[in-house]
Order: C-alpha cells, then sequence, then structure tokens
C-alpha cells in the first residue's frame, strides 16, 4: 500500500482526513490517489465524510467503485478545488489546474440526510450560503475533468463551476429525489467558457443542465480579475434525463453576454410513452432508484417540502429553455439581458415530451432550432415569450402521430384566456407555435407537422411576428395557419 491510497492512513481521525492526507501527499509527488471500495480504518464499504476534500492543481483522483457519503448536519460540499472561494481565487494568479475525478466501476457521491439549509434560509440565522451545499464546486480552475460517476441525493446543485475553462464534465448519472428542492445537476455560473458537458442522465429535480451568467448576490462575489465574465463555446450533448423544469437551461442578465452553444440530442426520459395504453396502470419509476444504491435512505430537507415533485408523471417544464424575464440585479428591468446580449445559439435533435420542446424568453439573436420532435403528452414543440428576437431559423418540428394532450392542457388554454395577467409560459391557442408579448424579426420555418388536435399552427397574444414558412403539414382538417394578434405569416 502507498501514501497515494487513503487506506495507509490509518490512524487518521476521520475517513475526510485519510482521504486528504493521501490528496496532499499525490499532489506533492505528481501521483494518482486512488480511493478504493473497502475502509480499512471502519472496515466498511462507505468513506462517510465531515468535511470537503480540498483538491489541488494536479490532482487525479480515481474513485475505484467506491461509495462516499456526507456525514449527517455538516455545511459543506464533498469535493472544492483548495483555492476557491478564498481570496486567493479572486486574481489569476490564483488560478488551479488538471484536476480529474475519474470513477471506476460504480463510484457514488451521496449528500445522505439533507442539513435543512436551502435557498431560503440561506445566510440567515446563522447558517451559511448555500454554496456549501453542491456537491461539486469549482472556482477559477482551468482542465477540470469530471468523468463516470453516480451522485446520489444531492443537498442542492450537483456540480457547480465559476470562473471555470476548457473542463470536461461527462457520463454523469443523478438520483435526487427526496434530498433537496432545486436540486441542479450541472451548473456552469458566470464566467465559464470551453466546455464539453455530455452523456448525462437520471433525474434531477430541477433543471439538469444550466448555463447561468449572472453579476448580482453570491456571483458576484466569485468575481476573478482581469477573466472574462460571459459564459461562452459550451457544447451540451446527450442528454438523457427525468427532470421538473428544463433539461437544458440558458440564462444571462445583468448586461453579461451568453453566446457560441451547441446544444444536441436532448431526450426527455420515459420508460413508458404517455400515450402507450399500458402506461397508466404502471406505477412511476424515475432511472437510478434510490433502491440500487447502498445506505442511501435519506431525510427530506424540508417537512413538508416546498418544492415541486413527481406525482405519477415525469413530463418537465421544457425540453430547453433559453432566456427568462426573472433573476436580474435589483428586480430593475434595465438589468435584464438585451439584444445582443444572448447570441449564436444552436439546439439540434430533440425528442420530448415535456409541456414544451424549446422555450424562449428575454432576447435571443442568430438562433438555429433544427429537429424537435414531440410525443406522447408533450403541449408544443416551440414557445416564444416575452422579448425581443432576431435571426432565428427553425426546421423540422412537429408531433409524432399518436401525441396526446392531457385535460388540464385543454384547461391551462382556457384560464389563460380567462386570466388577466398572462403566466410567463401560459397559451391560449393550442398551436406548434406560440408567442406571447413577443417581437420577433427575420424568422423562418422550413418544415412544421402539426398535430390533429392544434387548433392553429401558428398563434399568439400581444405580439408582433412577422414570419416566412415552407412545407407546413396539418394532420388536422380544422386547424388553421394562424391565430392571434399579430401573427402575420407568408406561406411559401
Amino acid at each position: 500500500m502507498d501514501l497515494y491510497n487513503p487506506n495507509y492512513y490509518i490512524d487518521a481521525a476521520d475517513d475526510a482526513a485519510m482521504i486528504q492526507a493521501a490528496v496532499d501527499a499525490a499532489a506533492a509527488a505528481g501521483a494518482n490517489v486512488t480511493i478504493p471500495r473497502h475502509n480499512l480504518r471502519t472496515g466498511k464499504d462507505v468513506w462517510m465524510l465531515p468535511r470537503a476534500i480540498l483538491l489541488h492543481t494536479g490532482t487525479s483522483l480515481v474513485l475505484d467503485n467506491c461509495h462516499l457519503r456526507q456525514c449527517d448536519g455538516i455545511f459543506d460540499n464533498l469535493f472544492r478545488n483548495s483555492n476557491g472561494r478564498t481570496e486567493a481565487a479572486k486574481n489569476l494568479s490564483g488560478r488551479q489546474y488538471d484536476i480529474t475525478i475519474r470513477g471506476v466501476g460504480h463510484a457514488v457521491l451521496d449528500g445522505g440526510n439533507h442539513n435543512g439549509l436551502v435557498e431560503r434560509n440561506s445566510n440567515r440565522d446563522g447558517r451559511p450560503h448555500i454554496i456549501v451545499n453542491t456537491t461539486m464546486h469549482f472556482h477559477n480552475c482551468e482542465r477540470v475533468i469530471i468523468d463516470n460517476v453516480n451522485i446520489l441525493h444531492q443537498r442542492w446543485w450537483g456540480i457547480t463551476f465559476h470562473y471555470c475553462s476548457n473542463s470536461r464534465v461527462s457520463n454523469i448519472r443523478f438520483m435526487s429525489i427526496g434530498s433537496a428542492p432545486n436540486a441542479d445537476g450541472i451548473d456552469l455560473r458566470t464566467g465559464c467558457n470551453g466546455f464539453v458537458i455530455e452523456n448525462i442522465s437520471g433525474y434531477t429535480q430541477d433543471d439538469s443542465v444550466a448555463l447561468t451568467c449572472l453579476d448580482h448576490g453570491f456571483d458576484a462575489s466569485m468575481r476573478v480579475e482581469d477573466l472574462d465574465d460571459s459564459i461562452h463555446n459550451v457544447v451540451v450533448r446527450n442528454i438523457t434525463t427525468a427532470c421538473m423544469c428544463a433539461q437544458v437551461r440558458l440564462l444571462n442578465q445583468d448586461h453579461k453576454k451568453l453566446y457560441n452553444v451547441l446544444i444536441e440530442n436532448v431526450q426527455n426520459y420515459c420508460e413508458y410513452d404517455p400515450c402507450d395504453t399500458r402506461s397508466a396502470g404502471i406505477p412511476l419509476r424515475l432511472p437510478s432508484s434510490e433502491n440500487y444504491y447502498l445506505e442511501s435512505s435519506t431525510c427530506w430537507a424540508m417537512d413538508p417540502p416546498y418544492w415541486a415533485t413527481f406525482h405519477g408523471t415525469n413530463r418537465g417544464g421544457a425540453a430547453v429553455r433559453v432566456g427568462q424575464h426573472h433573476y436580474f440585479k435589483d428586480n430593475n428591468p434595465e438589468n435584464c439581458a438585451k439584444m445582443g446580449d444572448t447570441y449564436n445559439i444552436t439546439i439540434r435533435n430533440i425528442q420530448s415530451h415535456a409541456r414544451q420542446g424549446v422555450t424562449i424568453g428575454c432576447t435571443v439573436s442568430d438562433l438555429l432550432i433544427d429537429n424537435v420532435q414531440m410525443y406522447g403528452d408533450a403541449i408544443m414543440p416551440i414557445h416564444f415569450g416575452q422579448g425581443e428576437y432576431d435571426g432565428i431559423r427553425i426546421r423540422n418540428i412537429g408531433y409524432t402521430r399518436s401525441a396526446k394532450l392531457q385535460p388540464e392542457d385543454y384547461e391551462a388554454a382556457k384560464a389563460f384566456n380567462e386570466a388577466e395577467e398572462k403566466p410567463g409560459y401560459g397559451f391560449g391557442t393550442l398551436a406548434a407555435v406560440y408567442f406571447l408579448n413577443a417581437k420577433v424579426t427575420d424568422l423562418s420555418f422550413d418544415g412544421v407537422r402539426a398535430a390533429d388536435f392544434n387548433e392553429a399552427v401558428f398563434a399568439g397574444y400581444n405580439s408582433d411576428v412577422s414570419l416566412r414558412a415552407r412545407d407546413v403539414v396539418c394532420r388536422g382538417a380544422d386547424t388553421d395557419m394562424t391565430l392571434g394578434e399579430g401573427i402575420k405569416a407568408e406561406i411559401l
């Protein structure tokens, strides 16, 4: 046994001290650390961590079929870079490099029982900021690789990056049910670029992958001097998850830029097509069932839980969400993203039974959407919310023949039309494409297949839209081409 195996430090005070000693020794020697399945200090096949493991430049960590679980009641990450959230990380001289976490076999990172810290009590009554509850946090790093791990019962977001670049996150499986509210999977925050995020599966209670560029609150405190604060040059692909919100979400506010993003191959998890006659009699089973893991029972973050959970359906809000009219500094609309802040986005190959395939809000320009196919109990392929948009190309969108709306979707359209204040992702017409308080210029469609339940192909409320469309097919005999205010369509 060598210095880079935690079991070498069998006399250490606890499991975290064993692992940290091996990590520190390996950093000094440029060696790999391997965490085995069996813990010689306790004689168990689980490592109980009362504090985060701090990773240094050059750390290469192999999780060899092991199970790392956070101790009850602690307020800390499971892994973070050693300079992260310290004074050293505030400038380029404190940047850390070449950190690798790679699972072999079935490597599990387990949040265990929740500590009760949630967003609504973050930084209150002596509690720390909720960033301590993200399973892994990397701040001011370059060339980070995280591969082939299972993240179970995370206490908040799974993997979070601030001001990191040229990194890859791949082959990650999530199981966040019953653990925490707003449990995103992977979050790129302000100042991240040059990322590949791929092969992500399982269940995330909130967004599976989120690119969020803000300049207030905690994100502003993560500022690194002399580094670009935009999010750009990101590839997100092969996402097969169940979630309550969006599988992939893009959001930028506070005059920050988000650009050069490719999103492809997104499939909404579905064990049975909701329109399959067999599905009604089969209990909901989310991917990566918690029964698959050792010692995996957990408690809720708060009782009763205040965040939405799945009850009999795994239909999420959207496959991909671009922009939103929320989360800007001081609730001042002047800090909302403007035309030119979000651009050069490509979204392709979406197969989903989420409520909406792609939702677009606030602003975006130079956007390409190609191949959005909705099935099961999906409502619509494309929804434009309030905002200003330009240079949009949309190709090959529609529904499978078996797609079928749910009764509540008809009720939602009726309630929308009766309400004075129209909800942000609402719709008053069952259409393939809906515009709500949207101004859109230079918009074209090539290949739209409307479902038999669509009242119109293109519909909207209080919008100003001029579009061109070719190859439009309506399965319903009574489907109109356009319905609603301000929708002008040239059919080629």
